[in-house]
């Protein structure tokens, strides 16, 4: 037989819009569903363990991560602002408004702007 792959390369393959914003929009899911979980797992420990326990914990994260802190509530402002208006997108597209190619890339250029100017006014 011949030596051929039994499909295209991946790297054939233009970048759509279309699929970056389903994959971010899932990754995004992902990320707020980590934050909660591990939000809620540490109320729990908090409520369940002593009250000075929690003082050095607070202090130590108040100290030596905050950078950290700062980092991660933009990524988790970020990730619930897209999520947020790329869903939006979902629904018009469902109800059958704006399917073409131009509002795609007109849309996606919107919710990068609008989230990024959310994020720098809640910063700021």
């Amino acid at each position: 037989m011949y030596n051929r792959p039994l499909s295209p390369h991946i790297t054939i393959y233009a970048v759509q819009v279309s699929s970056l914003s389903s994959i971010w929009h899932r990754v995004s899911g992902i990320l707020l569903t980590l934050f909660i979980v591990f939000c809620s797992i540490y109320i729990q420990l908090v409520i369940y363990s002593n009250y000075n326990k929690y003082l050095l914990n607070f202090d130590l994260l108040n100290n030596y991560l905050f950078f950290f802190y700062e980092i991660s509530c933009i990524i988790l402002l970020f990730g619930l602002f897209y999520h947020a208006l790329n869903g939006l997108k979902q629904i018009i597209w469902d109800l059958g408004f704006f399917l073409n190619q131009k509002f795609l890339y007109l849309f996606f250029i919107t919710i990068s702007f609008i989230v990024c100017g959310i994020i720098l006014l809640l910063i700021f």
